[in-house]
């Protein structure tokens, strides 16, 4: 009974993992496609682009809180290992998403009248932001899985 339980652990904490790691996938494909656009000129197409690059990033941004964070909480972890490094990122994702938002509330509308120099600075700064919060996930994640492995 106790080796189902476990084992339907780890196949929904994959899962989890799985649908995560997809939708940073999609997310970066949009980052590439939006950067594809320099040098920046504002145009229906630019604006349909990012926007579809905002909703992505935002919606992965929530996959690591709202799936991730949520199993680890609601399952009750026992995990020591993969709760203390959870633990230690958490605070950094939390300043890396509302950071994320910021972006997404600042260029998910009419940005017709933004200065494409602004955008590409911003678009650059979100890239390190991405970068940042998959190294932080990564860390859960390989605990996560190393954990598991074991």
């Amino acid at each position: 009974m106790v080796d189902t339980i476990v084992k339907e652990r780890r196949v929904q904490s994959r899962t989890i993992i799985e649908s995560l790691v997809d939708s940073r996938t999609e997310t970066l494909a949009q980052y590439k496609e939006v950067m594809s656009y320099q040098p920046f000129e504002m145009d229906d197409t630019l604006q349909e682009v990012l926007e579809d690059f905002c909703e992505s990033m935002v919606d992965y941004s929530a996959k690591a809180h709202f799936n991730l964070y949520n199993y680890l909480e609601h399952n009750k972890e026992r995990r020591q290992s993969v709760l203390k490094i959870a633990d230690s990122v958490y605070p950094e994702l939390v300043d890396n998403t509302q950071k994320i938002l910021d972006f997404h509330d600042k260029y998910n509308s009419d940005v017709s009248t933004l200065d494409c120099d602004k955008l590409e600075h911003c678009l650059n700064s979100v890239g390190e932001l991405l970068a940042d919060r998959i190294n932080l996930e990564d860390d859960v994640i390989s605990a996560l899985l190393a954990v598991e492995a074991q």
